[in-house]
């Protein structure tokens, strides 16, 4: 998958109304909520079979952190 792929479809999942991009900061997004964090655990769990627990969730900043916490290997 490619990393814009990934961000296109996790914002699809969150329900985002903005164009986000690898720099967008989740702290900046109305949509971001503990709600918003469970989206992304199960997303990133159902795609790329990578639990991420409360302590990822706190250090993520941005998309492209998340992206690093998958493991960008797994981006082509």
């Amino acid at each position: 998958m490619k990393k814009q792929e990934f961000i296109n479809e996790l914002a699809e999942e969150l329900e985002l109304e903005i164009a986000v991009t690898l720099e967008t900061e989740f702290s900046e997004l109305d949509e971001w909520d503990s709600m918003g964090a469970m989206i992304l655990i199960g997303f990133v769990s159902d795609t790329f079979d990578v639990t991420l627990n409360a302590e990822d969730i706190d250090k993520l900043t941005t998309f492209q952190s998340l992206i690093e916490r998958i493991g960008e290997e797994k981006f082509s």
